[in-house]
């Protein structure tokens, strides 16, 4: 039993990958060998245990246990009852002059996500017709752009040339308000350069002045980015007392993480905050 569960970013999202020598010292996890944003799984399980582990009291009965018996033992007695992928880029907001900012994805990102339309058995949507794009031209899926008219973002020009329609990715973009599909490069520059970034510093509370060495530049994933994860569902390992998948996925899905999660640091700051649904 599989679902896909797609989260649109309502606050900035810092997840982390360490410090770095670059000009940027805490910047966001990446793919090794696209350079797209992502949320590793470790950190999607790890986010969705504490949000369920804080909000387990909604389910009604003896809940003590609960959060081992889905996500696994503390003490490493038996594994989880679920197995959640990383956290995949689907749409990215970027600035625009067609409006404050329009979505962009591409086809390297949907043919993944049409592979992954095949691991949860869903029908997968015929693609061919992306094979066309260029760099200078988009498609859109959603949105009122007008044929032949330039779209700047950010840096970079497009043309919007034609509306198309994907049967089978539509439900999954929806808040998508205004999506393009535009060339592999155009979405990798857009997704490598056009991320924000946030100064940090620490103040001397005896002085009311910054503390030296205290600047830090971290990177984070701007609101309104769309990403999708997908989640198998399977029993409970814990041979004292076994809980169906169908049962897990209602606790985890309609009564504990149903419409939001937080997901990366910098909590006390508002960050990582993302409306979800499961499909």
């Amino acid at each position: 039993m599989t679902s896909i569960l797609t989260m649109y970013a309502v606050t900035p999202c810092h997840a982390g990958s360490g410090s770095s020598f670059s000009a940027i010292d805490l910047p966001i996890q990446r793919e090794r060998h696209t350079n797209w944003p992502v949320i590793h799984a470790s950190s999607m399980k790890g986010a969705m245990r504490a949000q369920f582990d804080r909000f387990k009291h909604r389910i009604e009965g003896n809940k003590e246990e609960l959060t081992n018996q889905i996500f696994g033992s503390e003490k490493n007695e038996y594994a989880g009852s679920l197995s959640i992928s990383d956290a995949r880029i689907l749409a990215f907001p970027m600035r625009s002059t067609f409006a404050p900012f329009v979505w962009i994805t591409c086809p390297a990102v949907l043919a993944r996500l049409n592979k992954d339309f095949k691991i949860a058995e869903k029908d997968t949507a015929d693609l061919s017709e992306l094979a066309q794009i260029t760099t200078e031209q988009a498609f859109w899926l959603s949105g009122n752009f007008e044929e032949k008219s330039k779209i700047l973002l950010e840096d970079m020009e497009v043309t919007a040339t034609k509306k198309i329609e994907l049967a089978g990715i539509s439900p999954y973009v929806t808040d998508a308000e205004r999506l393009l599909i535009v060339h592999d490069e155009v979405f990798s520059y857009g997704v490598s350069n056009c991320t924000s970034v946030m100064a940090n510093i620490m103040i001397d509370q005896a002085t009311g002045t910054t503390k030296d060495g205290s600047l830090r530049y971290h990177e984070e994933l701007p609101s309104d980015t769309l990403l999708y994860s997908v989640v198998i569902w399977g029993d409970s390992r814990d041979p004292k007392e076994q809980i169906k998948a169908d049962m897990i996925k209602d606790f985890v899905t309609k009564d504990v993480i149903a419409n939001h999660i937080q997901v990366g640091g910098d909590l006390t700051l508002g960050r990582g905050i993302f409306e979800i649904k499961w499909q």
